[in-house]
């Protein structure tokens, strides 16, 4: 091959994205154009941390992707990385449809090939058929062949995600409020029995309040937290059994990465005795973010100043 033929070979493969003897080192970006380029990554992971997203409403058309590709190029800049990315439902839109989960895939591929496991889990908006469909590595994984229930582990804490979507047989609506069946609750309550010394934080889509998994929480020697999206904001809380007991269940609601909201992503570091949640908020808008030439509504800013370096921290049992 001459060096004419040569360099129209190597244009192509640039053009093309192709990489040439790709490494576990290697990582992805985008270029200006959205297409995903690759570069070398020096960094080093953190086993003990992990990254929790949520509420994505992948909308092909929308204003939803791009914010979605920003927290990914976000996350691929982290050093150190996390070895766990957690997404907590509401993957796509509205209503679960197989354009929605094919645009989430293109977009999420950049974390292909980086060393992070990535888990998803299912909201209201999702449709479960379809995202197997597009997603046939997650079905895999699921304790449940009915269900997307996973338990991620890593060195200090447990991961035990759950499937709150209440899914009708109608493709062109939702259903709005979270439940477990008597199945997953059933496996739950039998997976948390078997934790006795290590400790485990708990997630779903839906809040505490809609699950009904609050005493069977709070009665693990285990348990420390629960995790929830759903709602679109920052907000920590906690919950108790009764007025006699001491014992109280942390909770947290992180942010979604571009619907509506607080607009974001959570880091989690476990430690020896604790876990510390951190809000990672690129900014907040509602309903949606301002038109071309509109000013920011002043509360935006405010709220954004309020939630600046927050945290949260759920103390092992």
């Amino acid at each position: 091959m001459d060096r004419r033929k040569f360099l129209a070979t190597m244009a192509m493969i640039g053009a093309q994205g192709l990489i040439l003897n790709e490494s576990p080192a290697l990582s992805a970006g985008r270029n200006n154009s959205g297409a995903v380029l690759r570069r070398k990554w020096n960094g080093r992971f953190d086993e003990d941390l992990v990254c929790i997203i949520s509420d994505l409403h992948v909308n092909p058309g929308g204003y939803q992707p791009a914010y979605l590709e920003r927290t990914v190029d976000e996350i691929l800049r982290l050093n150190p990385r996390p070895r766990n990315i957690i997404a907590l439902g509401d993957l796509a839109y509205l209503t679960g449809r197989p354009e929605e989960y094919a645009l989430l895939k293109k977009i999420l591929a950049p974390l292909d090939g980086t060393g992070m496991t990535l888990t998803l889990a299912m909201g209201n908006h999702d449709r479960r058929e379809n995202f197997w469909a597009c997603f046939p590595e997650q079905k895999a994984k699921s304790l449940l062949d009915d269900r997307c229930v996973y338990v991620v582990e890593t060195p200090r804490a447990d991961f035990i995600v759950l499937d709150s979507l209440q899914q009708g047989e109608d493709t062109t609506t939702w259903i709005t409020p979270g439940a477990l069946d008597d199945r997953q609750r059933a496996w739950l309550g039998d997976r948390l029995s078997k934790y006795t010394g290590k400790p485990v934080l708990v997630m779903a889509h839906h809040p505490i309040h809609e699950t009904l998994v609050r005493d069977l929480l709070l009665d693990s020697p285990s348990c420390c937290g629960y995790i929830h999206g759903h709602d679109h904001v920052w907000q920590t809380g906690w919950q108790r059994k009764n007025y006699s007991e001491y014992s109280l269940l942390p909770t947290l609601c992180v942010p979604s990465t571009g619907h509506w909201g607080d607009i974001g992503y959570t880091l989690l570091k476990m430690g020896n005795d604790s876990a510390t949640a951190s809000l990672r908020e690129f900014e907040f808008f509602f309903p949606h973010p301002v038109e071309k030439g509109e000013a920011r509504p002043p509360q935006w800013a405010q709220i954004e100043q309020a939630h600046k370096d927050a945290s949260w921290t759920f103390t092992y049992k």
